[in-house]
């Protein structure tokens, strides 16, 4: 999530995520046990060239809360290239909390961040193949509501 695209059908919540940085393990920020989305803005940031646009500001806002913008001018085309770049240093990497435990490295440190809204997480499905049992599905995962945090 977010979903915009008019041929799918936005379902019930399963949970939402905090935000993490990622930064090189000799990044300065690494002395902070937390960061703030205003701090963030001091440093380059990843873009990635097949996710759309409001998608991505999604996960990497534009602007810092007073209004600063982010700059995201290093430009990749999948997760390794990402971890690359941030591991060399030459950008931070906003993520989502599961990425620090499924994807740990000795060259890269993620700090929470405190200042950002959870990432939601949710059923999506193609809206011309709803059928009883995605229907039944989704009304199964309302029913019981999001995880817990």
């Amino acid at each position: 999530m977010p979903v915009e695209e008019p041929d799918l059908t936005v379902g019930p919540l399963l949970f939402a995520e905090p935000r993490m940085l990622a930064v090189a393990g000799d990044h300065a920020l690494t002395r902070w046990s937390t960061v703030s989305l205003e701090s963030v803005g001091d440093f380059q940031h990843i873009t990635v060239e097949p996710a759309p646009g409001y998608w991505f500001d999604h996960f990497v806002p534009k602007l810092t809360p007073k209004g600063r913008l982010i700059d995201r001018t290093v430009n990749v085309n999948n997760l390794e290239e990402v971890f690359m770049h941030t591991a060399l240093g030459e950008a931070v990497t906003l993520f989502p909390a599961h990425v620090s435990w499924y994807f740990p490295r000795p060259d890269i440190v993620y700090l929470p961040v405190t200042d950002m809204e959870a990432l939601p997480y949710g059923l999506v499905w193609l809206s011309a193949a709803e059928n009883d049992m995605i229907r039944a599905f989704a009304r199964v995962v309302r029913d019981l509501g999001p995880l817990p945090d």
